[in-house]
């Protein structure tokens, strides 16, 4: 559900909030039509200014910190790392031409991991669990394509069986002590939220699992820079738009967590939606 103007006051205060930026893609390289990746430096910097004026609980990126060369995700991250708030990262396809053993020390706790707010716990799913660049993902990905599957592209990936089962883990204890939960990942999940061709490769299965456990109540990512939105069964789809295609503008956003809602103030291409949350057990 979209807001603008008076519409979107809040009417109490919100029990925390957080920042999300996503596909910053910052390269000291020459820029494409839609893509300047050098004035993400800029744009970034711009954005940890905004949200340090914001009293969060944390601020996560959502992936694509880089766009392709590992020797600049130094100087982003010197950036990022002004944030006032925890930080959280995501890992985003991008993200790996500074390759797994390097990355995931300097970005995460580990590939994938929790961590938790005022009765909401947070999910963080690694995408490229199952990538192009092992065995595993290559068949996955020879297999999709021979089925026509739009999302059949290399930079796409999947979430590995241990992985899955540490996230129905999750979700299973989550509910036990009555937390609602938000599951970050780089990669969209649902169609309607996304264009196709950015699709997760086992989208349809995560779906199933979240779907199978009412404490969800949304699905962030970022990857398809466009963004979109979509609820289903009660979980919102948010599809965060990318930075780096932001063109003269900014986009980034602060998440207002309430009892009854997510309100997403967003800035520059980054919307504002109000995100109703369904009652659970």
């Amino acid at each position: 559900m979209l807001l603008g103007g008076a519409s979107f006051a809040a009417h109490a205060q919100p029990r925390f909030s957080f920042g999300v930026l996503t596909d910053i893609q910052y390269g000291d390289q020459e820029s494409t039509p839609k893509r300047d990746y050098r004035a993400s430096m800029g744009k970034l910097k711009e954005a940890v200014e905004a949200l340090n004026r914001e009293p969060l609980e944390f601020a996560i990126q959502l992936g694509d910190l880089i766009d392709s060369r590992a020797a600049d995700l130094g100087p982003i991250l010197s950036v990022f790392d002004r944030l006032r708030a925890r930080r959280y990262s995501v890992l985003g396809n991008h993200d790996f031409s500074a390759g797994r053993e390097g990355l995931v020390p300097r970005l995460t706790p580990s590939a994938y991991y929790r961590f938790g707010a005022e009765g909401w716990r947070f999910l963080v799913v690694d995408g490229m669990d199952v990538s192009v660049r092992d065995a595993v993902g290559a068949k996955m990905l020879a297999s999709l394509k021979s089925a026509g599957a739009k999302n059949a592209q290399e930079w796409n990936g999947a979430i590995g069986p241990a992985q899955l089962a540490w996230l129905r883990g999750e979700l299973d204890d989550a509910a036990q002590k009555h937390e609602r939960v938000i599951v970050f990942c780089h990669f969209p999940v649902l169609t309607e939220s996304s264009t196709p061709a950015h699709l997760l490769w086992n989208h349809a299965e995560v779906v199933a699992v979240l779907e199978s456990h009412p404490a969800v109540a949304a699905w962030f990512n970022g990857h398809d820079h466009a963004g979109g939105y979509a609820e289903r069964n009660g979980i919102h789809y948010v599809t965060f738009p990318g930075m780096v295609e932001s063109g003269s503008r900014n986009s980034y956003s602060v998440v207002r967590v309430f009892a009854d809602r997510l309100e997403l103030v967003g800035s520059g291409t980054a919307p504002r939606r109000v995100l109703r949350l369904r009652s659970v057990p």
